[in-house]
């Protein structure tokens, strides 16, 4: 009897040491997983694709307008940057947006201006239920100049009114449409635009 009470007592012994070492097993082989997993992200933060000291790098600014302007060239040497990366951090720390393509590299800053050519332009359109004036090509109405609060829109002639209505929905007209308006409501200079202006009383009812 003694001798069986021993051995159920051993063999209790024995399931509570396998477990034991089963846990132990576990806990070692997750710990290593997780290390190899921390090594493995370590690696690749510090691969990073190289760029060659004579890789070029264009420049560029996108203007109100949609136009865009090579400024100038760089080397990713003059630059001091050796990766992707860095590349993209310098230049993004100056605002400007960085696309890395095969052959070149385009650095792109957004300039809340007009290109040389569009910067003197001006067209006619609407503000405020009046009419106005806004620097640049016909399409784009960041920039809003001045309200000639004498000719509120109602005072204009009809056919007038809807050219105006047209201009300021101006990419979605028809070629034609916008042919018609350009040559209308559109001018390169304040000389043109002020030559419309003074004969604006014909467009009023």
């Amino acid at each position: 009897m003694i001798s069986r009470m021993l051995w159920i007592v051993f063999g209790g012994f024995l399931v509570v040491l396998i477990l034991c070492i089963a846990m132990v097993g576990s806990k070692v082989t997750g710990d290593d997983r997780n290390a190899d997993m921390s090594i493995l992200q370590v690696f690749a933060q510090q691969v990073q694709p190289t760029l060659s000291p004579d890789r070029i790098i264009m420049e560029e600014n996108i203007y109100l307008c949609g136009d865009i302007e090579e400024v100038s060239r760089k080397t990713a040497g003059s630059l001091g940057v050796k990766t992707e990366k860095e590349l993209k951090d310098y230049y993004a720390a100056r605002g400007i947006s960085v696309e890395v393509r095969k052959n070149e590299v385009l650095a792109q800053r957004r300039v809340n201006d007009f290109c040389s050519y569009h910067r003197s332009f001006r067209h006619l359109g609407i503000h405020d239920n009046k009419l106005a004036v806004y620097q640049g090509p016909l399409g784009y109405q960041q920039k809003l100049l001045r309200v000639e609060e004498t000719f509120p829109l109602h005072s204009l002639s009809e056919d007038f009114q809807v050219k105006l209505q047209q201009a300021m929905d101006f990419l979605h007209m028809t070629p034609e449409t916008q042919a018609k308006l350009r040559y209308e409501l559109e001018f390169s200079n304040e000389e043109g635009l002020n030559a419309i202006l003074e004969n604006l009383d014909e467009m009023q009812d």
